[in-house]
């Protein structure tokens, strides 16, 4: 099974909570409708987990959500355990890294980004630009370049960049889906990020809105207002 959960079912979870799942102080109950159902060895196990994690005030329904996707891949029982334990120690080192009045998304997309590669400097570092400010859509975006092969400390460094630009949340992360879009298609990981940064500099420059084509609005390797010369080079 995966070990990280996807940033957009992770920050969905986070926000809204899991319906699927009913969880309490005394008792957690696993979904079982269209999935594999726990024994009760692990479902002992797992809520022990759980509710270590809520008296920690780590958030849980990432840790159930976690399970789900095991139970929905068959996965064993050992590796859903495996992962959930992973996915705790990664929430619990994003909340030292972001501080601990750091909100449940903001947590759960750090944890997004260390499972994607980044290092707690890299959290530390957005936490320190952002101020007061929410720091779940840059760590997202972290997350996404990290993931498509942009060294940790220059994907770090980008999004520092927009926030001290006051690039806004759904911006930045507009940044990595184009980055992450461009990669897909071929394209070398820093070249498409450096493009892009480009981009919203010449907007910035030129007072347009930000704009990275992302997938719906021109797809991959498509220049933005006020952009000249060139597109990303696709690997041959």
């Amino acid at each position: 099974m995966s070990v990280r959960p996807t940033l957009a079912t992770l920050l969905f979870l986070a926000a809204i909570g899991t319906p699927a799942y009913r969880a309490s102080s005394q008792q957690v109950a696993f979904a079982t409708s269209g999935a594999t159902e726990l024994d009760s060895a692990t479902q002992a196990a797992l809520t022990r987990d759980v509710t270590q994690a809520r008296s920690r005030g780590l958030p849980v329904e990432p840790l159930l959500a976690k399970v789900r996707e095991g139970q929905i891949k068959r996965a064993r029982p050992e590796r859903i355990r495996s992962a959930v334990a992973a996915l705790m120690i990664r929430l619990d080192s994003a909340r030292t890294a972001l501080g601990s009045a750091s909100n449940a998304t903001e947590l759960v997309a750090g944890a997004d980004a260390l499972g994607a590669g980044a290092d707690a400097s890299a959290l530390r570092a957005v936490r320190t630009a952002s101020g007061a400010r929410d720091v779940a859509a840059p760590l997202g975006a972290l997350a996404q370049l990290v993931a498509t092969g942009v060294p940790t400390r220059r994907a770090a460094q980008m999004i520092v960049d927009l926030i001290r630009r006051d690039v806004s949340p759904s911006q930045v992360l507009a940044f990595g889906v184009a980055v992450e879009t461009d990669v897909g298609a071929g394209v070398p990981p820093t070249e498409s990020a450096l493009f892009r940064m480009r981009q919203i500099e010449a907007s910035l420059s030129l007072g347009d809105k930000v704009t990275t084509a992302a997938p719906g609005a021109g797809g991959a390797l498509q220049n933005g207002p006020g952009v000249s010369g060139g597109t990303p080079r696709r690997r041959p």
